[in-house]
């Protein structure tokens, strides 16, 4: 195998080589320096894949990789004689050092106007057995992502990219060399921000046209949609979203609907807008509400909530209260899916709230120990915690007003289990009011000699799917089996 470039000094410090080599090559060839680079996120290898296979406008800055050029003691005398070659810019040179053969040869064109003066330039030549780098493979400085997405099989596997490979003295080096531009690459650059990219790219029409964005894998479905939404719809109607995504609202957009889109919230179409438009009237509502408007601009936070909205209306609720308690709208430099991910956790280990719908008597007394019963076996063999909400106001009677407590009981719950059982007109009250707002409702009913289910069940409700059960075993049974099905158990 073999490198050609041209070889220099750097600003007038490290040895290094410029050339062009394939993908494929410097990925046999290199390394990630685990001291250093990142672990892979594998959706971040998958999207490379795709980008690097179709799209139209592929183009990387070079990799970067550092060598290590000595192997043993009587390296170091090549290596100083190759530094001091290169640097004199006087002669050719062959040699071998570690295996690897260095051929350098200088070439000198006369500078205008001047017969005493030339300018230099050197190439080398780097010829080497693949199978010697075993072990000792060069360390990827730079553009460890772009590597670690290719193998033999890859359609890019063989498209020439450029790289500039460091060569260092020894392994000291090799080490603290690497570490310094890992650091100074990926910190001291003025990076252009992510909203001012998709800018470019969204507004710009005639370069990047609908079709464009919906075909090419360096954009997608949610940039097309993202242009679409920001055309038609006017910031200033959501004045407290606006206050948060005012700057960055491409970002948003493109971040939140690729998230939407992922996990098959919204189809990726105009029905889908529409209920994206519909969840930002109630977002700017729920951050009125919220009363986080005195910090600003905290994109993560509020591309979360907005996620949340869509998937889950207690989970977004919770969410906020969440942010609230911690302070967490003054957290920046954090990603949408950092905060999904460590809610999420948090949200999962957190107590199940299930609010209890029913006819509170003596004769309903053992249907309510049952749940009990079934809250106790999911802590002990599934370690989820459940908090039973148990609001008795249905001894006797009836009121067609559902009182403050049970409101915010119901609005807090994660479930609400209904028994339909005696035909109390409360408990239908309540199950409107949840499914109105949208939460998960399992309906019981317990058969009775004697009595018609018919005559103690509405109309509206027969229906829908409900846990019929005799004894109060197979009322425990079902009750386990539907609660692992509801909280994915």
């Amino acid at each position: 195998m073999r490198l050609t470039g041209i070889i220099d000094y750097t600003m007038d410090n490290f040895l290094c080589v410029r050339g062009f080599a394939s993908m494929l090559q410097l990925s046999e060839i290199s390394k990630a320096d685990e001291k250093i680079q990142r672990d892979l996120i594998d959706d971040h290898r998958g999207e490379m894949e795709n980008f690097l296979s179709d799209g139209r406008f592929t183009f990387f800055p070079e990799v970067i990789l550092g060598a290590n050029m000595c192997g043993t003691e009587m390296d170091k005398d090549k290596i100083n004689t190759l530094r001091e070659t290169v640097r004199a810019e006087s002669k050719s040179l062959k040699i071998k050092i570690n295996n690897i053969k260095y051929v350098i040869k200088r070439n000198a064109v006369k500078k205008e106007n001047n017969d005493l003066a030339f300018d230099v330039t050197q190439t080398v030549i780097m010829q080497f057995d693949k199978d010697s780098l075993v072990g000792k493979e060069f360390l990827r400085i730079d553009g460890n992502h772009r590597l670690s997405a290719v193998n033999e099989y890859s359609t890019y596997a063989h498209k020439r990219i450029p790289f500039c490979l460091l060569l260092f003295r020894d392994a000291e080096e090799t080490d603290k060399f690497c570490r310094a531009l890992f650091y100074n690459i990926n910190t001291k650059q003025i990076p252009l921000k992510m909203e001012q990219n998709l800018k470019v790219i969204i507004e710009s029409e005639q370069a990047f046209d609908d079709d464009t964005l919906l075909g090419d894998p360096s954009f997608g479905e949610n940039y097309f949609w993202t242009r679409q939404i920001i055309k038609h719809i006017e910031l200033s109607d959501y004045p407290f979203l606006k206050l948060f995504i005012a700057d960055n609202k491409f970002t948003y957009f493109v971040e939140v609907l690729k998230l939407l889109f992922d996990n098959k919230l919204i189809k990726e179409d105009e029905e889908g807008m529409c209920l994206v438009e519909t969840a930002l009237k109630e977002i700017n509502g729920a951050l009125k509400d919220a009363a986080l408007i005195e910090v600003p601009n905290n994109l993560a936070v509020i591309g979360a909530f907005s996620y949340y909205k869509l998937l889950d209306e207690r989970k977004a609720n919770e969410f906020l209260k969440w942010v609230k308690k911690n302070n967490l709208t003054q957290i920046s430099d954090i990603h949408i899916c950092d905060v999904i991910n460590i809610y999420d956790k948090i949200y999962d280990n957190s107590p199940k709230k299930v609010f209890m719908s029913m006819w509170f008597n003596k004769k309903t007394e053992d249907t309510y120990n049952q749940v009990k019963d079934v809250k106790e076996i999911v802590a002990r063999d599934y370690n989820v915690e459940i908090d039973i909400i148990k609001v008795d106001e249905h001894k006797d009677g009836y009121s067609d007003v559902i009182s403050k407590r049970i409101i915010d009981g119901i609005n807090s719950c994660d479930l609400l289990i209904a028994d339909l059982s005696y035909g109390n007109k409360n408990v239908h009250h309540e199950i409107g009011y949840a499914q109105g707002k949208g939460k998960k409702v399992l309906l019981i009913y317990q058969n009775r000699e004697g009595t018609l289910a018919s005559d103690e069940i509405g109309s509206n409700l027969s229906m829908h799917d409900q846990l019929r059960f005799t004894t109060y075993g197979e009322l425990r049974e079902g009750l386990l089996k539907k609660i692992k099905d509801i909280f994915s158990l």
